[in-house]
């Protein structure tokens, strides 16, 4: 069995990528895993415990990329709150660092989207559109908090409406959409979400 080295666990999580996106995770075989990068499938368990150790493998630093660019759209909220630029609080997220995110791993979200039932990403949408939706909620209270006036709306509207946005936001990715396609069509998302935004929470 050869030596199990770092270009040998490169190539597995490389071959592990291309089965995924055609195979699906739950279609995915470990054995032909390994039969492709020439080791044997006992070789392959020593370097991933399982599937799903290899699935997040290949996807998690897309994921790591996201919720770094989560929390900092999140802080800069806060700051536009405390210096009260309320009028851009609102505001869609940059364009520009949405595409950069998603087209610097685009497969990575291919596989999140469309590929993960199995694994604990199945849910990664819903997930999302929750910890959206508690943030927002918090940072409404806050804004109250602040003296501005908010007007209240119903939490599963909020839930239903993020998932809407979510869920078109990565449609770019169902859709294998290029770049291109992409920015224009977000232009037209954030025409559609940010007056909306405004107008159910009267901002």
């Amino acid at each position: 069995m050869p030596k199990l080295t770092k270009e040998i666990r490169d190539s597995v999580v490389a071959n592990a990528k291309l089965e995924f996106l055609e195979n699906g995770f739950e279609h995915t075989s470990m054995r032909k895993i390994a039969s492709n990068v020439g080791i044997s499938v006992a070789g392959l368990y020593k370097l991933f415990a399982n599937k799903e150790a290899l699935f997040d493998e290949v996807v998690k630093p897309a994921i790591v990329e996201f919720d770094t660019y989560y929390e900092s759209v999140k802080k800069d909220s806060v700051r536009k709150l405390e210096c009260e630029e309320f009028d851009a609080i609102w505001s869609g997220r940059s364009i520009e660092s949405i595409l950069n995110l998603l087209y610097a791993d685009f497969d990575a979200f291919k596989l999140i989207i469309c590929c993960s039932t199995g694994t604990k990403y199945e849910n990664f949408l819903h997930d999302l559109v929750v910890r959206e939706q508690k943030d927002t909620e918090k940072f409404v209270q806050r804004l109250e908090e602040s003296g501005v006036s908010v007007r209240p709306v119903r939490s599963e509207y909020v839930h239903i409406l993020m998932r809407s946005y979510y869920g078109a936001l990565f449609d770019v990715v169902r859709h294998d959409f290029t770049r291109n396609q992409a920015e224009q069509f977000l232009i037209v998302l954030n025409k559609f979400f940010e007056p909306g935004w405004r107008e159910i929470f009267r901002v």
